[in-house]
């Protein structure tokens, strides 16, 4: 897949988050001009293995790897300075510089504060007594989404200046709590150390196509997840799907020319809500070990499945998807048969569900319809995929309608095939 000068695509998830995204954004990012985080916050990690060593990051994007690109932290993402900080020093210790000539966070993306990471986790304690945890990281990316729609949260550009972080503070005195003198103090210095970075990034992005560039925009989480697509009132906080995308950078949303969806032959999820997927028992037990499905961020042991292809269909409607990357189709092999969810039933009627889940309770009473396919013993041969395979990638295809791009075969940024 070549990257379009001028123009930008979008590489995002299709399913509950952890596909697989930060490493499909590694290998296009030695194409690229400038790579950027769109959406959410350090509640979203990547992955990625190059040579044997593995590179997790939080609120960098996959871009810092590639030195050839410049990367930034957009508008819509929400910030943690002290976790971006220990991010930045982690990483440069790996042997990555990151300048601020490479390193462009926009001055209006929102700060956390421990005050929203405190009301985080008050307000998960209290859903704990109902139905209606959630699962959240407790990072306080909800409530200082609620913040920015109160117009009462700092962004990065009020940390910028002492003086006008103080007065902001003083203004809105709620969001001092959690904030003693020693942590001030703490929030001060990192942001003195991270204002060379902070910039306007929409019109760095917007100048750098303008001049020809190549834009690569990195989505988090999976658009399951979005908060108004998604299972809600099981989501996250900001909106993950395509039509999103370009306002968490800036740019117009026509200057995006591609726009690939990330999925697993199979699937996961973490945290709380409607999965129909889910399997249960010594084989879900299995295929969790076999894919390493644990938080990346958290550690937390993710709930594994099989493929959706009804909500799949679906999302990739309302995403646009112009491509489909599959990911992690070798943590499946040797498996006899393969499932696959072709449609849904209600539990309730036994009757086929004619339209997708719109409430909780259609979610809650969603049965999937299993097919089974047959399996592969491994993924391809050399760069020719195993018949078995292609069977299965022909059918996900067909059922979405979206064309197969890019195969992973494996975990290190060399093992894949563009199709």
């Amino acid at each position: 897949m070549k990257l379009q000068h001028g123009a930008a695509t979008l590489v995002l998830g299709v399913q509950y988050g952890d596909e697989g995204k930060g490493k499909l954004v590694d290998v296009l990012a030695e194409q690229a001009d400038l790579v950027c985080r769109v959406q959410g916050g350090n509640n979203a990690g990547h992955t990625i293995w190059v040579n044997g060593e593995k590179i997790v990051t939080q609120l960098l994007p996959s871009g810092i790897l590639r030195e050839n690109c410049e990367i930034g932290i957009g508008a819509g993402v929400v910030v943690d300075p002290l976790v971006l900080r220990d991010e930045l020093k982690k990483v440069k210790a790996q042997g990555y510089d990151i300048t601020p000539e490479r390193l462009h966070i926009d001055y209006r993306a929102s700060v956390i504060l421990p005050y929203h990471k405190n009301l985080d986790m008050k307000r998960e304690l209290e859903r704990s007594k109902s139905t209606t945890k959630i699962g959240t990281t407790g990072r306080g990316i909800g409530p200082t989404y609620a913040s920015r729609a109160y117009r009462e949260g700092p962004r990065i550009a009020e940390i910028a200046n002492p003086d006008n972080f103080r007065a902001w503070l003083k203004s809105q005195p709620h969001l001092m709590d959690g904030l003693d003198q020693k942590l001030m103090d703490e929030f001060l210095e990192t942001s003195e150390q991270l204002r060379p970075y902070m910039k306007d990034l929409a019109m760095i992005a917007n100048n750098r196509m303008a001049q020809g560039g190549r834009l690569l925009l990195e989505g988090a989480q999976g658009a399951m997840l979005d908060v108004s697509f998604g299972t809600y009132p099981f989501v996250t906080s900001s909106n993950l799907v395509s039509g999103s995308c370009a306002g968490g950078l800036g740019i117009p949303p026509w200057k995006i020319t591609n726009i690939v969806g990330v999925i697993k032959a199979y699937s996961t999820r973490v945290g709380n809500g409607p999965y129909p997927a889910e399997l249960f028992g010594d084989f879900a037990d299995e295929l969790r070990k076999r894919g390493n499905e644990f938080g990346t961020n958290t550690g937390r042991p993710r709930s594994v499945g099989w493929l959706d292809l009804v909500a799949l269909r679906y999302l990739s409607k309302i995403n646009g998807l112009t491509g489909l990357a599959i990911m992690k189709a070798d943590v499946l092999a040797g498996i006899e048969n393969i499932g696959i969810i072709t449609s849904y039933r209600d539990k309730r009627t036994q009757a086929e569900m004619t339209g997708y889940p719109m409430t909780q309770a259609a979610w809650e009473n969603v049965e999937p319809v299993v097919e089974f396919v047959q399996g592969w013993d491994a993924v391809s041969s050399g760069t020719t995929l195993n018949k078995e395979y292609q069977a299965f990638v022909k059918k996900v295809e067909e059922f979405i309608d979206v064309p197969s791009i890019y195969i992973s075969t494996g975990a290190e940024r060399s093992e894949g095939i563009w199709m």
